[in-house]
């Protein structure tokens, strides 16, 4: 009965707590719900609105497949979503978002295209155990971001953040011109460019979560919202141009005649794979990349000098803005919370907080560093479209369970457990197909390529849910629970990707498959 007060209210309340947000400079709402304590103050205007739907929401229980009711919910719907549009500028919605794209939109588009780059590149299927390493070692970007916000506390962040977008786009330019070039290094051809240009854009990347949300506290709270659906999208708009792009099928092999190696006059016959063609080039790919980090280049640029929307900005924002912003960045995915609200659970036992620490180092450990890194040995031998897909409907996996966290209440910690243990059981299914590649289970079969995209999808959305919602629970313990959360994170996620890079390319303890 309540869904339309939670419709007019969404941007600016979270539903599991009282909080108080401003959404207009004369506007403050006091709302509380039944598990809050509370109390609810509401002007006068809002509180007339409010009735308004409750009435209408009534009247729509006693005749609910009338006409009439059907165009009462549209109008109550419409006066919600025209009542959140209060006191905010659109256009800095729009840029926030924008600007909010170029967060990890470089990396996430490099990953779903490893389909394509694994045929392409003389790494072959150990690309991506490169990848994740070069990711884990592009942490020094924060590291020194932090050392120089110590030595000069109050040095801005927007002159950085023009730094690192202009390394993101020219990183990207230089991509899409260099992405095929190699060189021998060690008696062995690599991709030289490419990882020396994917190490950048993995600069830009992973120095974006400590510097673009503390930039955002320079503007009013409303706008964070937008911010963090655009980082949202960064992960979202390439896989949804991965799919459009599609791999061109799974590979074929033909016949090709070759000169015979000791007579001149006799030929041979090898067996060779036709080359993919999917509906367009990855250096085409990389120049869309390319296009979204101009735009959020330009987006920051406006944001940073139109005159029309500097009013605003917050005066000065305080250290517990920035903090309260940096809390909601990519580590802990879409937190919408305010950083002095109460904590209505009691605190953790010492033993429940070392649970959770250990989970989310397991966790991040398994989705950054391990699985990742094997990704292309456990999918490679179902085909190239089954490899696809599990790449991009596992991206599109991401966002969406950390959405789902937002919008249920908090589970409980062996509910937590459960789901963690559910995600590893997923997870040694998805090693034992990288194992024994090039002869997984139910190879060659529609029922084992089905089964390895759910495998994925699956995978990646539970654990999703599980390392937000262990950041969720660590948060309401205080910053030191959070820095150590952090702390774990990076630590699993670099011990997954170095122990298996040595797995995969010192002990190559993995086969590849060759279809011909």
């Amino acid at each position: 009965m309540v869904s339309d007060v939670f419709t007019f209210l969404s941007l600016s309340i979270v539903l599991r707590k009282s909080v108080v947000t401003t959404v207009h400079p004369h506007i403050e709402f006091h709302f509380s719900v039944p598990w809050s304590k509370h109390p609810v103050r509401i002007t006068r205007e809002y509180k007339l609105r409010i009735c308004m739907m409750f009435q209408e929401e009534q009247e729509s229980l006693l005749s609910p497949w009338t006409t009439t009711t059907r165009r009462s919910r549209n109008t109550t719907l419409w006066r919600s979503l025209r009542s959140i549009m209060v006191g905010r500028k659109p256009l800095v919605d729009v840029l926030a978002a924008l600007f909010g794209v170029g967060a990890w939109v470089a990396i996430n588009g490099l990953w779903v295209e490893l389909p394509l780059l694994v045929d392409a590149l003389p790494e072959g299927w150990n690309l991506p155990s490169y990848l994740s390493v070069i990711i884990q070692i592009a942490n020094v970007g924060p590291i020194a971001y932090s050392v120089l916000s110590s030595v000069r506390p109050r040095q801005r962040p927007a002159p950085v953040v023009y730094g690192v977008l202009a390394v993101g786009c020219i990183a990207s330019l230089l991509l899409s011109l260099l992405w095929q070039k190699t060189s021998m290094l060690g008696g062995t051809k690599h991709s030289t460019a490419l990882l020396a240009l994917v190490f950048l854009l993995s600069l830009v990347d992973c120095t974006s979560s400590v510097l673009f949300m503390p930039y955002m506290a320079v503007w009013r709270e409303i706008y964070l919202a937008s911010y963090l659906v655009g980082e949202g999208m960064s992960g979202l708009l390439p896989a949804l141009v991965a799919l459009a792009q599609g791999v061109g099928g799974n590979v074929e092999c033909e016949n090709v005649t070759v000169p015979n190696a000791t007579n001149d006059y006799d030929t041979d016959y090898i067996l060779q794979p036709v080359p993919l063609h999917p509906r367009f080039s990855v250096t085409s790919f990389f120049y869309i990349l390319l296009s979204m980090m101009i735009a959020s280049a330009l987006a920051f640029t406006f944001l940073e000098h139109l005159p029309n929307i500097k009013s605003e900005r917050t005066t000065s924002p305080s250290p517990t803005d920035s903090v309260a912003a940096l809390e909601a960045s990519h580590s802990n995915t879409r937190l919408m919370e305010n950083v002095a609200s109460s904590k209505h659970d009691p605190g953790m036992t010492s033993r429940a907080y070392w649970l959770m620490l250990v989970g989310q180092a397991w966790a991040c450990c398994l989705t950054n560093g391990v699985l990742p890194s094997i990704q292309s040995y456990s999918c490679g031998a179902y085909g190239n479209t089954a490899y696809h897909l599990a790449v991009t409907l596992s991206s599109l996996a991401n966002p969406l369970a950390a959405l789902v966290t937002l919008m249920l209440p908090r589970i409980r910690r062996w509910q937590l457990l459960m789901l963690g243990a559910f995600g590893s059981l997923v997870a040694a299914y998805i090693m034992a197909t990288a194992a024994l590649s090039p002869q997984p289970p139910l190879v060659g079969t529609q029922a084992g390529e089905a089964l390895v995209v759910v495998a994925w999808i699956t995978f990646t959305g539970v654990m999703t849910f599980v390392r937000v919602e262990i950041a969720n629970q660590m948060r309401e313990e205080g910053a030191r629970a959070l820095f150590w959360c952090g702390a774990v994170t990076q630590a699993g996620s670099a011990v997954g990707a170095v122990t298996t890079f040595v797995l995969v390319n010192v002990y190559n303890l993995f086969t590849p498959y060759h279809p011909c």
